[in-house]
């Protein structure tokens, strides 16, 4: 009897050890983008032949229906300019110029990888929604609390940001590490 209490011990113990380790290996893929700029990351293989297991079992949690990498490219933030980590206790504000694709988007997602509810009922812009400046440059707020003008609400935990290039220019393809991307500062927290 105990050699068999012994052999399920292992057996739990190595089950464990496996599911904790692949676990841990999908969330490094989408915390850690094989491209960075400034606090934006992009996997050049997601949506493409060359992504290993790992970069497919990501895509399938976070990034559900994900387009194939030839029709669009996505770049995500789970931090602000100076690498802290988005949290809803802060307000940020997110601010940059038209980018280099045919179109384009920016979109909060909760710490679970869904959309954030909101009475709003407001979860991304786009360049056809988003509200410019006279210079033609944008601000979005990233606050749990109403602002006017551009506005994403956060909820209440941790957050992050997508931005989605539809048929980005070559420059952004061939160059993504430095194609001007926008910025994220950090306001006030509570």
């Amino acid at each position: 009897m105990r050699r068999w209490h012994k052999v399920a011990i292992v057996v739990i113990v190595s089950l464990a050890g496996g599911i904790g380790s692949a676990a841990l290996a999908i969330r490094s893929v989408g915390m850690n983008a094989g491209v960075r700029n400034g606090c934006w990351g992009t996997n050049l293989a997601a949506g493409s032949q060359e992504a290993d297991m790992y970069t497919r079992a990501a895509i399938a949690i976070g990034g559900l229906f994900a387009l194939d990498k030839r029709e669009t490219l996505y770049f995500n933030t789970f931090e602000d300019d100076q690498g802290a980590p988005l949290r809803a206790q802060c307000d940020y504000v997110l601010a940059g110029r038209d980018l280099d694709a045919r179109w384009w988007s920016f979109t909060v997602y909760g710490e679970d990888h869904f959309l954030i509810p909101n009475e709003a009922k407001r979860y991304s812009y786009n360049l056809l929604n988003l509200e410019r400046k006279a210079d033609r440059s944008y601000e979005i707020h990233l606050s749990s609390t109403a602002h006017e003008g551009n506005w994403l609400p956060t909820g209440t935990g941790r957050f992050s940001v997508t931005l989605r290039l539809y048929n980005p220019g070559s420059s952004v393809y061939q160059h993504p590490s430095t194609t001007d991307l926008p910025r994220i500062t950090r306001g006030t927290c509570q």
